[in-house]
């Protein structure tokens, strides 16, 4: 039996929330939601850099989020950050520039649910018990036999079954269909570094609204709620380890909160002029994103390389056409020649090393969505 406890509700466009300038607002382009502050109304969405924000009614949980993870990271971290990042591809586009990065980085909160439930029932499974057995080995040295003592770790299995009223709180859960995805592009975080939220911790950061509800994310929840019961009983059996685990039980009164996950976002426009997405895990400092290097500004180089190869040939040509008329010629000739082969040799470079670069250096990409 699953009993929601904190039901969603329709907020209207332009509703506030918290007793603050919340509002519910949604992406024109990628349609996903956020509760955003006044402030970010009609900016460009923090996740696809395409559409913008525009105030819209959200179905969501209206209480305040129960925990939340604070920014490690600094605003002022971020430029060596993107330095870093950035450093290494040698042929940007004009685009990729560190000073455009710290210019459209936005803060955003991206969101976990918590969720309490009260479980009755009957579990059952294999509870393991570490002993240890000692033995010898026998080896040959000096001439002689000798005995070495031997100690193995081992676990003994044995069934246990029996019955359950207990209360598990705050497991975390996902609350986006992305969730997978973003937590490739953010990295872990430390969620036991989290505290109570509290709406000055938002500042100007918008927080995006979950597109997993509780009824489609509870398959999610049961397996973790599940997890954390199996380590309640086997301390019960006073065991190590635990195995098969099951139980036959209802779950009633549960209640889902949020957990708020703190992250950067920034963008640079590519050849094309599409916006690629970085992303950086507020906590630890991890940037995910494509450093892609520019094959058209490659062209380019190697044309302007190119031409000037070929004027240093040209001279070389003509050196050697006159140098019967005026010897010295034939010396500027060789040079000429051989810096003008040099350079189209190097012309080369530029027009492949983009591509080359590109494929090599593939990342984690935010989930495009139309």
């Amino acid at each position: 039996m699953v009993q929601q406890v904190t039901p969603l509700k329709i907020i209207e466009e332009g509703q506030r929330l918290w007793d603050s300038d919340r509002q519910p607002a949604g992406c024109t382009h990628c349609h996903r939601t956020f509760l955003a502050p006044d402030s970010q109304i009609d900016s460009s969405c923090p996740l696809c850099r395409i559409g913008h924000l525009e105030p819209q009614a959200l179905r969501i949980n209206p209480s305040e989020p129960e925990r939340v993870l604070p920014f490690r990271i600094k605003t002022e971290h971020l430029r060596s950050m993107y330095t870093q990042f950035t450093s290494g591809v040698w042929i940007k586009s004009e685009d990729f520039t560190i000073e455009n990065l710290l210019q459209r980085t936005q803060k955003i909160f991206w969101p976990l649910w918590l969720v309490d439930s009260d479980v009755e029932g009957q579990w059952q499974m294999e509870a393991g018990f570490d002993y240890q057995v000692e033995s010898s080995k026998e080896y040959f040295q000096d001439d002689q036999w000798r005995s070495r003592k031997i100690v193995e770790n081992r676990i003994r299995w044995e069934p246990r079954l029996g019955g359950i009223n207990y209360h598990v709180d705050n497991v975390p859960v996902p609350a986006l269909e992305e969730h997978q995805n973003r937590q490739q592009m953010t990295g872990a975080y430390g969620l036991e570094n989290a505290g109570p939220f509290h709406l000055d911790q938002s500042n100007n950061a918008s927080i995006e609204a979950p597109d997993l509800p509780p009824a489609d994310a509870w398959p999610l929840a049961k397996p973790q709620v599940n997890k954390k019961l199996s380590q309640v009983c086997t301390e019960a059996a006073g065991a190590q380890h635990s195995q098969n685990f099951s139980i036959n039980g209802k779950y009633q009164n549960l209640n889902w909160t949020q957990f708020l996950l703190p992250m950067y976002t920034s963008y640079y426009k590519d050849d094309e002029g599409t916006p690629q997405i970085l992303v950086i895990n507020g906590e630890t400092g991890e940037i995910q994103g494509p450093r892609l290097a520019s094959q058209k500004r490659g062209w380019r180089f190697a044309a302007i390389i190119g031409g000037i190869a070929a004027v240093l040939l040209l001279l070389a040509l003509l050196g050697f056409l006159i140098s019967p008329i005026f010897p010295p010629a034939s010396i500027l000739a060789v040079f000429s020649g051989i810096f003008g082969f040099t350079a189209g040799i190097g012309a080369l470079l530029p027009a492949i090393w983009p591509s080359q670069w590109n494929r090599k250096n593939q990342s984690p990409v935010i989930i495009k969505r139309d």
